[in-house]
């Protein structure tokens, strides 16, 4: 009985031990890097953190991960009607845990349905999104036709550290009012902790 007592202990001390590991490993912070054509407004876990109206500046936003957890969701809108403009998107994901997550990894999903002006139903952390296409993937930031607006980072940066691509839901130059959706971790709640706008020359320094 006593020999049976013992090994319950170790057992449970065992599984303590590994959660406390499972928590030390996970992301408690993060910083989001976002830049939409032409406008973009950003939320972390349903609450808005920030809008621009210039594709050519970066919103720089901090948040805060509860057990590893966050739900980025973006709104781009394209000024141009249809084939006049060209829509993108352009974001990165930095977590404390070394982390990167750029538009154009695996895991962002994107909508071109516009209903989703008239609703916020679409940025609430628990929305299933399981019906989102997967983004059409465009030039990597520095290149294509958003290049030029790289200029000033690179000025100051030399070798930009910002390895994300652009992307859309489908064609850039069709759908006009574009939804972005990505999920860190599991269903907890996250709260924001700051926000900032900078461009992408100030970007280094601004972290």
């Amino acid at each position: 009985m006593r020999m049976r007592s013992s090994f319950i202990c170790v057992v449970v001390l065992l599984m303590a031990f590994t959660a406390i590991q499972a928590s030390a490993a996970e992301p408690k912070k993060g910083i989001l890097r976002v830049s939409g054509d032409n406008n973009w407004e950003a939320y972390v876990n349903g609450e808005e953190v920030g809008r621009g109206f210039n594709w050519q500046e970066v919103g720089f936003y901090e948040f805060e991960l509860k057990n590893g957890f966050a739900v980025i969701a973006v709104h781009v809108h394209d000024a141009e009607p249809g084939g006049a403009g060209s829509g993108g998107f352009l974001a990165d994901i930095i977590l404390d845990d070394g982390t990167y997550i750029g538009t154009g990894d695996e895991g962002w999903k994107a909508s071109k349905d516009d209903s989703y002006l008239k609703n916020d139903e679409w940025i609430d952390p628990n929305f299933d999104d399981s019906g989102w296409e997967e983004p059409q993937l465009y030039e990597q930031f520095g290149g294509g036709i958003w290049g030029f607006g790289a200029a000033a980072m690179r000025q100051v940066l030399k070798d930009p550290d910002c390895t994300a691509r652009w992307i859309w839901a489908g064609p850039y130059n069709v759908a006009d009012e574009v939804f972005f959706r990505y999920t860190i971790g599991k269903n907890v709640a996250v709260e924001p902790c700051g926000k900032y706008a900078i461009t992408w020359g100030q970007m280094k320094t601004a972290r």
